[in-house]
């Protein structure tokens, strides 16, 4: 199933995330977030990894990646809630953290209530200057 991304709830974007990614599902998916940063709004990406399968070291490589290479829009307009169901997921999830730790607010949950909450409530926030 792989990626799929709603932003129809804008500020508040939903990525969920199934199964496999293939590589290209990760290319498309990682050009949206580089769109949405080219808006210069903040938005909450609530990424639901529930039932996700694990990502390829080069799959890490290239979210680290993107990470650098936007850092300086993430930490301005970015807040992220990850909801993991797995303790691999979450271990990776902790690991890529380690590597590059989130320039931009950032939290796990177990559940996607709570994480789409707790984004909203950051949103609600004044933004980082």
């Amino acid at each position: 199933m792989g990626f799929e991304v709603d932003e129809s709830n804008w500020p508040l974007v939903v990525a969920r995330w199934q199964g496999t990614v293939s590589d290209g599902e990760l290319h498309v998916a990682l050009n949206r977030i580089s769109t949405f940063l080219a808006r210069r709004e903040r938005f909450g990406m609530l990424l639901d990894s529930r039932g996700g399968g694990g990502l390829s070291p080069e799959q890490r490589a290239a979210i680290i990646g993107h990470m650098k290479a936007n850092a300086a829009l993430t930490r301005k307009y970015l807040v992220q809630a990850a909801v993991v169901d797995n303790l691999l997921q979450r271990t990776l999830f902790y690991a890529v953290n380690l590597i590059f730790p989130n320039p931009f607010p950032s939290k796990t949950f177990s559940e996607p209530e709570a994480a789409r909450r707790w984004l909203l409530e950051q949103l609600a926030l004044p933004p980082p200057e």
